[in-house]
């Protein structure tokens, strides 16, 4: 009999957190493993020089309609920000000799309480190709067959 209520007691104390944990507000749409973030995020691109590839990409976020921040040659690191609602890190480096790693990071500007400051990191992986990898290739495409 003392084992039957002993486990009486502890579904008694289990089925009370049950409501707690049932009832969490976590939007799990925008949970992503950090790995398959950077997947998202990251595209290899062939180029002659890392100076070219800068270049090309100040010149492909101009063309999107981007405004460049801030461009750190140390760190080939380049900031863009579009109409003050998007905001775009890109930083480029060597994986072999003609080929960089060109990894982008976006936010967008919602105004929510869900950060200090308005932004939230963009987990879209369409966004990313679409409005940045897919016009840097063809602008490098452009860029190592002109004569």
């Amino acid at each position: 009999m003392k084992f039957i209520s002993q486990i009486f007691f502890y579904c008694l104390i289990l089925s009370s957190f049950f409501p707690l944990i049932s009832c969490t507000n976590v939007n799990h749409d925008q949970i992503m493993p950090a790995a398959q973030k950077r997947i998202n995020e990251t595209r290899i691109f062939e180029a002659p020089n890392q100076n070219i590839l800068l270049k090309t990409i100040i010149t492909t976020l101009q063309d999107q309609g981007f405004n460049i921040v801030k461009v750190n040659l140390d760190s080939n690191e380049v900031t863009a920000q579009q109409n003050s609602y998007i905001i775009l890190s890109i930083m480029a480096y060597p994986t072999s000799i003609h080929q960089f790693a060109v990894r982008v990071n976006g936010q967008i500007f919602r105004d929510s309480n869900l950060s200090s400051t308005g932004y939230e990191n963009i987990n879209d992986p369409q966004f990313y190709q679409k409005e940045f990898f897919e016009p840097l290739s063809k602008s490098l495409f452009l860029q190592n067959h002109s004569f």
